[in-house]
């Protein structure tokens, strides 16, 4: 029975996300403390409702509630980080960051965010260095690799960035910001074929393949792609 009872919360608190009814949410969980100050699922759920409707200071005030009782609390720290975030409170979001990698060293999360905020703190190289940590332990992580994709295309590292967009596109074409930024570098570099290119998502070695065929041909790259696509339109639909 005793656990029933302690599953009611839990269980009603379910229902109320899944309906997205975080007002609901909000009164509940404060009922809940009226009874125990401590309780750790109203503190915890009443952070995250409070991130839901953009009342992001209230959550931290909860989430600081949830580690004053546990100071490791996986839960409010990312929702403490989240929220801070969303107040572009940099510096925050960093020490968030830290306090979860202290005890959780292969967060994925935590690294890419701290990542984003050493960017948004001017602090590229550092950020340049928590993207590559990230990518050891993750190389095909499409977050950490448009990150420093767009950092090295900040820093005018331009021939390393491409490398960056490239093995996005390889991995997941439908990312267009991708072909966009790399088309953008492409432009910054002068070179206006590969800059064609990789606006029509094409990779760094297929760019090769067409330039090639052009170059033999004696025709111009847009003919060469064009002629590429036909073919490959062509094969498809033989099929």
């Amino acid at each position: 029975m005793v656990g029933l009872i302690e599953q009611e919360p839990i269980l009603r608190l379910k229902k109320l996300f899944e309906k997205k009814q975080f007002d609901d949410i909000i009164s509940f969980c404060h009922d809940l403390l009226k009874n125990d100050s401590k309780n750790m699922i109203a503190l915890q759920n009443l952070s995250t409702a409070y991130i839901m409707v953009g009342a992001n200071d209230d959550a931290i005030k909860y989430c600081e509630k949830v580690l004053k009782l546990n100071a490791t609390d996986e839960h409010a720290l990312k929702n403490k980080m989240f929220a801070y975030e969303k107040l572009e409170k940099h510096n925050q979001v960093i020490n968030c960051c830290d306090a979860i990698l202290a005890k959780y060293p292969d967060d994925v999360d935590a690294l890419v965010t701290k990542g984003i905020a050493l960017n948004k703190t001017g602090e590229h190289g550092d950020a340049i260095e928590i993207y590559k940590i990230v990518l050891k332990k993750d190389p095909n992580n499409v977050d950490a690799l448009m990150n420093i994709a767009v950092t090295l295309k900040f820093l005018k590292k331009l021939d390393e960035a491409i490398k960056y967009y490239d093995k996005i596109q390889i991995l997941d074409p439908s990312i267009k910001r991708a072909s966009i930024e790399k088309y953008e570098v492409f432009i910054e570099l002068g070179s206006t074929d590969d800059a064609f290119l990789a606006a029509q998502g094409i990779t760094t070695d297929e760019a090769k393949e067409i330039k090639t065929q052009a170059k033999e041909n004696d025709y111009s790259v847009q003919h060469a792609y064009s002629l590429r696509r036909f073919y490959k339109l062509q094969k498809t639909n033989s099929q």
